[in-house]
């Protein structure tokens, strides 16, 4: 009888002291990882084996936020490439959360008039994991650090941790994303500013001379940033390109279960 008691408090306490922030949704199990050595190991052979073409896009141009994103020279089609690659084990996780989260952000990018395609920015962000924290402390579907969190408008305490909201959180990083575009004018140094940071992006940008945000020279992680966001995009709207069949929508696989 001690020991059921003992058990009671301890999850009482729990309920009181640690409410659950995140709402709910599917499989939260973090989605494996490409390391840099795995990343590094993809072969050019395999590279070649995706072939960008007219079934893809439109022959050498994809668009990203209404822009025209030239994908002529070899090294971007590498680039990208690699990406498609590397994303193609985990995709079909990905396409299954995807009917349950993109209906919540997609709704709300319209209403804050921010571009469709920036749910991909989601996905490449967390995996759709609303729970996601990184090793440095960002966290939730958007990856916000505290600070960033709090300067968007965000509560973030012991209590309360609003990163973990879906619509809370989407609805600050379409702010954060507003006020990236109004300083750059350019979605795709947008994209790359969410991962880098805006005075990151807008000094390389100055220092660099460069005509496209695609072709500065980051770090690598935020080098392959944008390819990241474009191959989910062209996974997501050509999965049978890639062998993925369309998911069955999550409130049918709860029904089935």
């Amino acid at each position: 009888m001690k020991t059921i008691i003992a058990i009671w408090a301890v999850i009482t306490f729990q309920i009181l002291f640690f409410p659950a922030q995140a709402q709910e949704g599917p499989d939260r199990l973090p989605l494996p990882s490409l390391t840099d050595a795995e990343y590094r190991g993809i072969s050019e052979d395999s590279v070649q084996e995706i072939e960008i073409n007219d079934s893809l896009l439109s022959p050498n141009v994809l668009r990203f936020c209404g822009q025209e994103v030239n994908l002529d020279p070899a090294y971007r089609q590498r680039k990208l490439r690699r990406e498609l690659i590397a994303l193609r084990r985990v995709s079909s996780a990905l396409l299954q959360r995807s009917e349950f989260f993109f209906p919540f952000v997609e709704h709300i990018l319209w209403e804050e008039n921010v571009p469709d395609d920036f749910k991909y920015l989601m996905v490449v962000e967390s995996g759709m994991n609303p729970s996601a924290r990184s090793p440095v402390g960002a966290l939730g579907l958007w990856q916000f650090m505290e600070g960033t969190a709090r300067e968007y408008g965000l509560i973030v305490n012991q209590k309360l941790d609003e990163r973990l909201n879906i619509e809370k959180s989407t609805r600050a990083a379409c702010r954060l994303l507003k006020d990236a575009y109004d300083k750059f004018g350019d979605w795709v140094a947008v994209a790359q500013s969410y991962n880098i940071g805006q005075n990151r992006i807008n000094n390389e940008l100055k220092r660099q001379k460069v005509e496209d945000a695609i072709d500065l020279e980051l770090v690598e992680e935020t080098n392959r940033y944008i390819y990241r966001i474009m191959a989910v995009k062209i996974i997501f709207t050509h999965p049978a390109n890639f062998g993925l069949t369309s998911p069955m929508p999550y409130y049918k696989k709860i029904r089935r279960n």
